[in-house]
């Protein structure tokens, strides 16, 4: 018998197919919520996610719920349930209400007037929480007070109100000191030039932020804003511990002084005025 060994190929070996990712088949739920879904990368295969074939991770986001979520896993007839905790919702939020989920819940700030003038030195902003149900009237005698900060360069002045009602809303106003109005404290080559500035009057720029704190015993808000013109004063406390949530600018105004008038009588018929 004879045989034939074929020639040996020069050609490298076809690579063999990658073998597919292995991943537990399970399956993911979120259930207690109103509005929530999964993320996935595009593109992604089945087991870009898995660091290893007993692990999967699978990201998700929670937008809108008034309850805690639960996060459901099954696998086959096998499956078991996980309460989402409240600091993973919500681990840095300024409004905090005891025994709320205030996930959705925002402050939001609105400044009446953003032009101030030096002959109506007050500034006011609404502030009111939007996100929140219409029913949700349990919580309005445990909502939150609102401390108005104003900054002119190092000077400070607060003003509190407490946001109430089924609304949600206040009105926090404050009385701005006359010398904020006065020329800048900066150095010259730092202020814009004469041309830049208003024609009819110099004018400044002022800073708002606000913090989040919780009413005294009585209820009240310390400093709070009264029902009268200026009702908020400047305050001396302590640094608070609360972060600066920055609102916006406000413009402040110092209209140009009102020039005399002269009267001059040049014969009996003419007067220059």
């Amino acid at each position: 018998a004879q045989g034939k060994v074929p020639a040996p190929s020069l050609e490298p070996p076809e690579p063999w197919p990658p073998a597919a990712a292995v991943t537990l088949p399970v399956s993911y739920r979120l259930s207690n919520t109103r509005l929530a879904f999964f993320l996935k990368e595009t593109g992604a295969g089945p087991g870009a996610n898995a660091s290893t074939p007993l692990q999967r991770s699978e990201p998700f986001v929670v937008f809108q719920t008034k309850e805690l979520p639960v996060l459901n896993v099954s696998l086959g007839p096998f499956s078991t349930g996980l309460v989402l905790p409240k600091e993973q919702l919500q681990p840095s939020s300024t409004l905090e209400i005891p025994d709320r989920l205030t996930v959705n819940w925002k402050v939001r700030a609105f400044i009446i007037q953003p032009r101030v003038l030096a002959s109506q030195p007050v500034v006011q902003v609404l502030f009111y929480v939007a996100g929140r149900d219409w029913d949700d009237f349990d919580v309005t005698d445990r909502l939150p007070c609102v401390r108005l900060h104003a900054f002119r360069e190092a000077r400070e002045i607060k003003s509190s109100c407490r946001l109430r009602g089924s609304l949600a809303t206040c009105l926090v106003q404050a009385e701005l000191p006359h010398a904020w109005f006065g020329p800048s404290a900066v150095p010259l080559g730092r202020r814009k030039a004469p041309e830049a500035l208003d024609l009819s009057g110099e004018s400044q720029q002022a800073e708002l932020y606000y913090t989040l704190h919780a009413p005294d015993g009585a209820g009240e808000c310390p400093g709070e804003t009264a029902p009268r013109r200026g009702g908020g004063t400047a305050r001396t406390e302590g640094p608070t511990q609360h972060p600066l949530l920055r609102i916006g600018s406000i413009s402040l105004f110092q209209p140009p002084p009102a020039r005399l008038m002269q009267e001059h009588r040049l014969d009996g018929n003419v007067f220059i005025r």
